[in-house]
């Protein structure tokens, strides 16, 4: 799971080892079918890389919208009007929206054109999503190492308020990042939230929730929740699992005693988080981030079809979401 993260990190798999079945491809949409309409609940989503086949897909599970990985087959540098004109066919075809997409990066880093480089190429990403009619585009806050998470916020908010906010200002896109603990984004915490939101009052940047990195620290991701409930603007659906025995083995500095497992599965406790969504009017993404092991095979996302093992975890995690989500009740 930390190596497909840190591959995401780095932009995704390389375009030269991609075979073709791998390449940004918009072709072979399913047959005609009626794009959900938008309404004031939040939206169940799935989060995947780009293919015809995964929009097919995530509506035939009963998913709303789709949250796209930005990555060398989806690269807002790469695609052409007309391929990004096939992306909007594709998903029109399928019946989902494309909900928002993630630019995971690093917006401190440490090298000054490494870090201009990775600024200008966000905006590129912002101006990606509106293209493809997104209210959000997903990422890190980023890190430096070295530096405290004061000096970390300041310059933060420095890049967020002088570059970035004027973008979705002009394109109706906001952005967050989200709350996964690794060293290219410090602001994963309540301490650092209240630090970054006090130095950006701008409502345009905000969090991509993720719950279930709060459970193996101890967080409670409710609390949590409804304390920053008008700073979230989109959700990723995780749980975790704590596996008690081994946690009293070899304790918190230890591997091995928490996994994360498709919603439902884990401790979250879904109805009372949906709960502080729908009381904040939340009407984003709550998109299904797919790492639970028991519903997986080697190399079962590869390719623009992902295996049966895997689809079977995104459709449980339906089922059971939809449960708590107002939407296509009918």
């Amino acid at each position: 799971m930390i190596q497909r993260r840190d591959f995401l990190k780095a932009a995704g798999v390389s375009a030269a080892a991609m075979s073709k079945s791998q390449r940004f491809d918009a072709s072979q949409g399913s047959a005609s079918a009626t794009v959900p309409a938008d309404t004031k609940y939040p939206k169940l989503a799935i989060k995947t890389r780009y293919s015809p086949q995964r929009l097919a897909f995530a509506a035939s599970a009963g998913y709303e919208g789709v949250i796209v990985d930005v990555n060398e087959a989806f690269d807002p540098d790469k695609l052409s009007d007309s391929q990004i004109d096939q992306v909007l066919a594709a998903a029109r075809d399928a019946g989902v929206r494309i909900i928002s997409i993630e630019s995971m990066v690093n917006h401190l880093a440490p090298d000054p054109a490494v870090q201009r480089q990775t600024r200008e190429r966000f905006i590129r990403c912002l101006e990606l999503a509106h293209r493809l009619g997104c209210k959000f585009v997903g990422t890190f806050s980023g890190g430096k190492p070295g530096a405290s998470v004061d000096e970390q916020a300041k310059e933060l908010a420095e890049v967020l308020n002088e570059q970035y906010l004027p973008v979705c200002e002009k394109l109706d896109v906001g952005i967050g990042p989200e709350n996964y603990p690794c060293s290219e984004n410090f602001a994963t915490v309540p301490a650092s939230w209240e630090k970054v939101f006090a130095l950006v009052p701008n409502h345009r940047f905000g969090l991509e929730f993720d719950p279930s990195h709060f459970v193996r620290q101890y967080i409670d991701p409710i609390q949590t929740a409804w304390d920053f409930r008008d700073r979230i603007l989109a959700v990723h659906a995780k749980d975790t699992e704590i596996i008690q025995p081994i946690l009293a083995k070899v304790g918190i500095h230890g591997r091995g005693w928490w996994r994360y497992r498709i919603p439902g599965q884990g401790l979250i406790d879904w109805p009372k988080f949906i709960t502080v969504l729908l009381q904040a009017g939340f009407k984003g993404g709550v998109a299904v981030e797919h790492e639970d092991p028991f519903w997986e095979v080697p190399r079962g996302d590869d390719g623009p079809e992902m295996a049966q093992e895997r689809k079977d975890g995104f459709i449980l995690a339906a089922r059971f979401l939809r449960q708590y989500l107002p939407a296509r009740l009918s």
